[in-house]
């Protein structure tokens, strides 16, 4: 039994690893790429960038961001209390390869891209979703409430900015989700 949740802290710290490798990649970027402003210009015009921006954006925020956030999502998945955790953890999974698919697929490749772009939004909101009904569902109600601003916070801020700044504010409020599912990961798998 240690040894399962031993590999169930593992699958957590992946979550939190992809966090801090998507936030390094992205100042790396911005501060590679001076034409780049938050808000104004999405995160996939890093992908084209002249500069080696697109290097820090493509590797770091898509590849190696997109396959930690998949292996957490497989750790969401295999540590299911309930159904919410396990749908939520396979459309986490889904949503990193998508993420990973982007540094492919980058805005060269434009109805590619944005159908990809928009798949992974979607999966990693729908998993916000089912995560947070199934951390209800197992009495995590403090987790359950930081899923439900963050999913609240999301779809007004769907309604008050454009794309860009949709995007960049977006990430942020869900790194923040992710960051605090990674840690309920961690405390569903302690003795107690």
């Amino acid at each position: 039994m240690t040894d399962s949740k031993n590999h169930n802290v593992a699958f957590a710290w992946a979550g939190m690893l992809g966090v801090a490798v998507f936030i390094i990649a992205w100042m790396c970027a911005d501060a590679i790429d001076t034409a780049w402003q938050f808000g104004v210009n999405t995160l996939s015009e890093f992908g084209v960038s002249d500069t080696d921006a697109r290097l820090y954006f493509n590797y770091g925020c898509c590849w190696a961001a997109g396959l930690l956030m998949a292996v957490f999502g497989i750790g969401r998945a295999l540590n299911g209390k309930n159904e919410g955790h396990i749908i939520g953890g396979v459309l986490l999974f889904l949503s990193g390869i998508a993420l990973v698919l982007i540094g492919f697929f980058t805005l060269d490749d434009d109805a590619a891209h944005k159908f990809i772009a928009v798949s992974a939004a979607l999966f990693l909101f729908m998993s916000m979703i089912a995560i947070t009904a199934g951390n209800w569902a197992a009495d995590r109600k403090v987790f359950a409430g930081v899923g439900v601003v963050v999913i609240f916070i999301l779809v007004a801020m769907l309604f008050a900015y454009d794309l860009a700044e949709l995007e960049a504010y977006g990430i942020i409020a869900a790194m923040v989700w992710f960051l605090a599912e990674s840690v309920n990961l961690v405390l569903s798998c302690r003795k107690g």
